[in-house]
């Protein structure tokens, strides 16, 4: 049943090599690029061990263990993510009232919607509190099942004082409990945390299975499915927030930009760009970048691969962009180096949107009227 965990045959295959053999160790370490399912790994890992099916049937989900892990709820089982200060007691009670309601809702997300994004109100980390909590519980006996399961997700957001805590649990863990840490940046973890643990690494997801994923388990559109799956870039997650309404608007975005830079419209432009001022747009400009990518590609297909073409409901916006630069083919490796450069930027060191969507006009537009300016 870990099998559910689509795409990653050799992660999953350590852990059910694990689980035949009982060979559990004391602490785990899932590491990966985001949305390539770390953490339902980590959570059916822990209801395996845990549930009361038989052996070759676990995790059966159905079992009284399985729901409650499912369900987040199981006694045994410790969540711990990056918040706000939770100002939390050795015994998991939260006292600061303030952001309770933020932290029941961010854990009906992960249950019921977890490829939706949350944003708490205020800065999140993994604080001393958390840790010496856990410390505190893992020496208690379990309440009712076979091994206390605890999950830390987002483990390099652990700040030096818990991190340094956190080591000396690691040092000697009791044998009836398994902790495990994900993170999506297993470089910015203490290397004496990463030594300690079993490593399990996570590959990003392939097109085919995240299309697949999409067409079955969300009833989307297989022409949509493979736009989504290719701007995803192996990330689940994204896949599904894109195939929901944030997808469309981003590509209606997308469609309007290219639209205001092929007629050169530079006031319309600071019209659309001025929404990048206000709120969080951090993650729809990433889709507009990864929209672009596509388009580009797109456009260098037009002319002799148009079976590889994505966006085949806007073959006239396509052929307006080649009419442009008719040598649009040649330029394509070029424009697709820098839109991956701003992406990765724009990840690494959180640019500011307002002033990276206006570059990307400008740049793109010197690209598209290159060939106009040399004839």
């Amino acid at each position: 049943m870990i099998r559910k965990i689509k795409g990653q045959k050799r992660a999953v295959g350590i852990l059910e090599h694990a689980l035949e053999h009982d060979k559990i160790g004391n602490s785990y370490l899932f590491y990966g690029p985001s949305g390539t399912g770390k953490f339902t790994a980590a959570l059916y890992f822990g209801m395996a061990l845990n549930c009361t099916s038989e052996k070759e049937k676990r995790p059966c989900r159905a079992c009284n263990s399985c729901r409650k892990f499912l369900n987040l709820s199981h006694p045994d089982l410790t969540y711990i993510f990056p918040t706000p200060n939770l100002k939390m007691t050795i015994e998991g009670e939260i006292k600061e009232t303030k952001v309770i309601d933020e932290y029941k809702s961010y854990l009906n997300n992960k249950r019921d919607t977890p490829w939706k994004e949350f944003f708490f109100s205020k800065n999140t980390e993994i604080r001393i509190d958390s840790i010496r909590m856990l410390e505190h519980n893992i020496y208690l006996s379990p309440n009712e099942a076979e091994k206390k399961i605890y999950i830390i997700e987002d483990a390099d957001e652990m700040n030096q004082q818990a991190a340094n805590a956190f080591l000396k649990t690691l040092e000697e863990p009791p044998v009836d409990s398994v902790i495990i840490l994900t993170t999506d940046r297993m470089d910015a973890l203490l290397p004496t945390i990463v030594s300690r643990c079993q490593k399990v690494q996570f590959l990003p997801l392939s097109r085919h299975v995240i299309e697949s994923e999409l067409i079955t388990s969300h009833l989307v559109e297989e022409q949509h499915a493979k736009l989504c799956a290719r701007i995803a870039n192996g990330n689940m997650e994204r896949a599904i927030r894109l195939s929901q309404i944030g997808g469309i608007a981003s590509r209606e975005l997308t469609i309007d930009f290219l639209q205001l830079l092929i007629n050169r419209n530079d006031t319309k432009f600071m019209d659309l760009a001025i929404q990048f001022k206000k709120g969080k747009q951090n993650s729809l400009l990433y889709e507009l970048i990864s929209h672009l990518i596509i388009w580009f590609c797109d456009a260098a297909y037009y002319q002799n691969y148009p079976s590889e073409i994505v966006n085949v409901d806007k073959i006239e916006l396509l052929s307006q962009i080649v009419k442009i630069n008719p040598q649009i083919d040649n330029e394509v490796v070029e424009i697709l180096d820098y839109l991956e450069s701003t992406q990765r930027k724009f990840e690494a060191f959180n640019l500011n949107p307002y002033l990276t969507i206006i570059n990307l006009y400008i740049t793109l537009g010197n690209y598209l009227y290159r060939m106009v300016r040399r004839m």
